[in-house]
């Protein structure tokens, strides 16, 4: 089967995904140990200036997915990429102002090249293979977001215009093929507030935000206790947690080929059963590095079944903004959930005062109750009136 007969989701899959591997190979290049350097002379201030400057980058966010929503993403994210190229350029001088513009400039691009915008994309340019590609995103982004595999790998390389190169590349894959690959449609047709006015129309947003909430929960307390057990055990905890986070990775990319053949709703609570299942089989005598190995693939639906979720109930004419507003409550695979993650933490640190060491199967249980239970209540969508 020649390139050109391929399935139009497989063609638009391969764009993506290359993309993602060009910018983030390219752009993640650390910027935090930049802040220790001698040469820049960071105080605890300008350390908190630094935080503040990121988060204010990263409100491009918004900006970003009303533009997805409007018409072709290609052009912004290329210039997403642009900016995201400037990050190699933070090393190179030792002004504090011109450093703060840099990332400033390099947040706005990564805000602009997301994961957010990717699954936009991929939710509304996909009809077949849409669970599969969301969860081959979601692996890609799951491992760079939560072990700075490219961020360590970068540290180690001197500054080179390989890493512009690469930002570069994949910014005019995007602006040159997207337009070409993306089948998405843009018209005239109900606004956002039109759209929430539909009869269900807000309780099945907050109910898929509840989904997504109780995910991120459990993704940020099963990562806490997996490192602090990994740091607690010794050995090298930095190598045994890369593989436990590759194993969600696989198992996102798993769940995802999944919800292309079986509902979502079925998968989480499957999920749901099976990380319990896992879990216990961790706790009791005899579990070791293969069980826990296991939890993390099944744990790795909380990190795609989420996306295709709202892949599923939200309307995809305002998908990137209701994803974006449901993702700052919480879900994983991203870097903007926030609310989620915190709970999740409070969660675990009073699991832990509660029931000591043995706490994660009791972890396990109430995740596992109020997921079933959080997929379980899904509100009625009226009838619509004769």
């Amino acid at each position: 089967m020649s390139f050109p007969t391929w399935h139009p989701d497989l063609r638009l899959g391969l764009l993506l995904l290359v993309a993602v591997l060009l910018l983030d190979g390219g752009g993640s290049a650390p910027i935090w140990p930049e802040t220790s350097s001698d040469r820049l002379d960071v105080t605890s201030v300008r350390y908190g200036l630094i935080a503040a400057v990121v988060g204010l980058g990263a409100l491009a966010a918004i900006v970003a997915a009303i533009w997805t929503d409007r018409g072709q993403p290609h052009r912004i994210m290329a210039a997403g990429a642009l900016l995201l190229a400037l990050n190699a350029l933070l090393a190179l001088w030792d002004s504090f102002a011109l450093f703060v513009v840099l990332i400033f400039f390099t947040s706005v691009g990564g805000a602009f090249t997301g994961p957010l915008i990717f699954y936009a994309v991929a939710v509304k340019g996909c009809s077949r293979f849409k669970g599969t590609l969301i969860g081959a995103l979601g692996m890609l982004f799951s491992i760079r977001l939560w072990t700075g595999v490219v961020d360590a790998w970068s540290s180690n390389l001197p500054f080179g215009w390989w890493t512009i190169g690469m930002v570069v590349a994949g910014g005019a894959l995007l602006l040159l093929l997207l337009p070409r690959w993306f089948t998405s449609r843009y018209g005239p047709g109900p606004t956002l507030r039109e759209t929430l006015r539909v009869p269900g129309a807000k309780p099945n947003v907050a109910w898929v935000a509840a989904v997504c909430l109780v995910t991120s929960l459990m993704g940020a307390a099963g990562a806490t206790n997996f490192g602090w057990g990994l740091v607690q055990d010794g050995a090298s905890p930095e190598l045994d947690f890369l593989f436990m986070v590759l194993a969600g990775g696989i198992g996102a990319l798993l769940w995802g080929i999944a919800a292309d053949y079986f509902p979502v709703r079925d998968l989480l609570i499957a999920m749901a059963a099976l990380s319990l299942l896992a879990a216990l089989s961790l706790w009791l005598p005899g579990g070791g590095s293969t069980d826990m190995l296991i939890l993390s693939v099944v744990r790795g639906g909380l990190i795609s079944l989420p996306w295709i979720l709202m892949a599923d109930c939200l309307p995809i004419r305002h998908f990137a903004k209701l994803a974006l507003a449901v993702s700052w409550v919480g879900s994983m695979g991203s870097s903007l959930a926030l609310l989620g993650e915190s709970l999740g933490l409070y969660f675990w640190g009073w699991t832990r005062h509660l029931w000591g060491g043995d706490s994660f199967i009791w972890i396990a249980l109430v995740e596992a109750v109020l997921l079933v239970g959080v997929v379980t209540f899904r509100p009625r969508v009226p009838e619509p009136a004769d």
